[in-house]
């Protein structure tokens, strides 16, 4: 169960939040009877829902805020009986129950407090479809709500460690996740519509996406404009400027988290929220997180330093994620981990040649600063001097995302089509067996080193997501990765005497 931390009641009767005049005009006040503790009468109250929080006072006293209780964490059932409507609000194992003979009044509240609360009823409510991706710590699935709409629903089992203190931090992060979706409304943002707990999962229900990953094969058909390229930009910053602004940071930002709505490159989406959480808050859940090659180096360095780090992590996240759907290729990925976190906080990376404008390239640079006091903010990328030229390249986006050495061989050898994958056969896990195919030099066939395994239930992965997956795969599937990038090794050291 989750629970909010606070001081073991139901309402916190101290600190009451403070809204500015905008938020109270996104206000909702009604008049409910609440059962009394001790001799079970009804007294009326008001109730004042505002984003995620309910709020209580004397009826016509408003100004008068006796308690209020941020949502995120709260249980909410609904009852019809008797012609009397009743919600039911359960948080740090107390329960009030608020009731209304006013049935309008009672829908609009159901439908909004739903939008807040953890609902229990989500095989009531919704029916799973396909599988829509798997990863370490949730499953993502189709799903249909009684009308037919559909969403997709990220399921999270819940974690059972025997350390105390690493299931407080899985709790508290999910919590987390969950208030950062509710706070923001940005077209360029996932959106979340529910949320639902059963004894055995955590159920987000969000917006069904149509389209493609950032870097994929379906997105990589695709030639795009210049106008597209800088569209893409400024509304990522659009939304990352969004998400600073109510003091949140996403921590994980890459390609794989960024959707392109019906394959449009100037329809983002940013998604997966997992690591989220507020800058407000001094004891970060999982501070050293995130994925090797995409995180900024104070994230990496955390465990070292100690040093708590900022919004401005998102900044260079973003960065390395546009030189990648440039340039087709990690600065920082190696096939060795260490290697790569050792780049990857050294954070110095040189630019290929290329077509692009020295004004982008700048604005990549000035992202991507090994310390986030030389960064520039999402505002002050959003007046960059790359906006203002007009872009008459086109673009295509990268089928999969090279490390920097295969990059440089894709380069010296046009002939050659450099791809290093991994695949993934989703009945029976990842079970990996190396198929290494190379023609002679003499052969203008593309030759190909990948990873395979059964080849009739596949569905491609890039080889970075490797990272993702690691809690999962044994040992010995690891020592095949291994053997297979030695061998790709010595096929480049082959390569290059031939070319000599």
């Amino acid at each position: 169960m989750i629970d909010q931390v606070n001081s073991g009641k139901f309402w916190n009767n101290q600190n009451i939040p403070q809204f500015n005049h905008i938020e109270t005009q996104q206000v909702l006040i009604s008049n409910f009877y609440k059962f009394g503790k001790r001799l079970g009468q009804k007294c009326l109250r008001s109730y004042i829902l505002i984003k995620q929080y309910l709020l209580y006072s004397d009826v016509g006293n408003f100004k008068n805020i006796k308690g209020s209780v941020k949502l995120d964490g709260v249980y909410a059932q609904f009852q019809i009986s008797n012609l009397e409507y009743k919600i039911y609000l359960k948080n740090n194992g107390f329960q009030i129950v608020l009731s209304t003979d006013d049935e309008n009044q009672y829908e609009l509240w159901v439908k909004l407090l739903s939008n807040c609360c953890i609902l229990i009823t989500f095989n009531d409510d919704m029916i799973l479809g396909n599988l829509i991706g798997n990863g370490s710590f949730s499953t993502v699935y189709e799903g249909r709500n009684k009308e037919g709409d559909l969403f997709a629903v990220k399921a999270i089992p819940k974690k059972k460690s025997k350390i105390l203190r690493i299931n407080q931090q899985y709790e508290e992060q999910l919590l987390s996740e969950i208030s950062s979706l509710r706070e923001l409304e940005h077209e360029h943002i996932l959106k979340l519509h529910r949320v639902y707990e059963t004894a055995e999962k955590l159920y987000l229900v969000t917006e069904f996406i149509h389209g493609y990953e950032l870097i994929s094969k379906a997105a990589s058909k695709f030639i795009y404009e210049g106008f597209e390229l800088k569209s893409f930009i400024h509304k990522m910053l659009l939304a990352i400027k969004e998400m600073h602004g109510h003091n949140i940071m996403h921590r994980d930002i890459k390609p794989q988290n960024i959707m392109l709505k019906n394959g449009k490159l100037s329809l983002p989406c940013l998604i997966d929220f997992g690591f989220a959480v507020s800058t407000n808050k001094k004891d970060l859940p999982f501070p050293s997180c995130g994925s090797p090659g995409y995180s900024a180096p104070e994230i990496i360095r955390f465990n070292e330093t100690k040093k708590y780090y900022s919004k401005q992590c998102d900044i260079f996240s973003f960065g390395i994620t546009l030189f990648v759907m440039l340039y087709g290729f990690n600065p920082f990925k190696s096939q060795d981990c260490k290697q790569t976190i050792k780049r990857n906080s050294d954070a110095y990376f040189e630019f290929p040649s290329s077509i692009y404008p020295q004004e982008l390239e700048h604005l990549i640079q000035s992202m991507t600063k090994k310390y986030p006091k030389d960064r520039i903010s999402a505002e002050q990328a959003l007046n960059h001097p790359f906006f203002e030229i007009k872009l008459n390249q086109t673009i295509q986006l990268p089928m999969a995302i090279l490390t920097k050495q295969q990059y440089e061989m894709s380069k010296y050898f046009n002939n050659i089509n450099v791809h290093a994958s991994l695949e993934m056969d989703r009945e029976f896990g990842l079970n990996y067996a190396i198929q290494i195919c190379c023609q002679s030099p003499q052969n203008q066939k593309n030759r190909t080193s990948t990873l395979t395994s059964n080849p009739n239930k596949l569905k491609q992965i890039d080889e970075f997501q490797l990272d993702y997956f690691l809690d999962s795969i044994e040992i010995s599937h690891i020592d095949k990765l291994k053997l297979g990038q030695r061998h790709f090794f010595k096929q480049k050291s082959v390569l290059n005497n031939t070319k000599l």
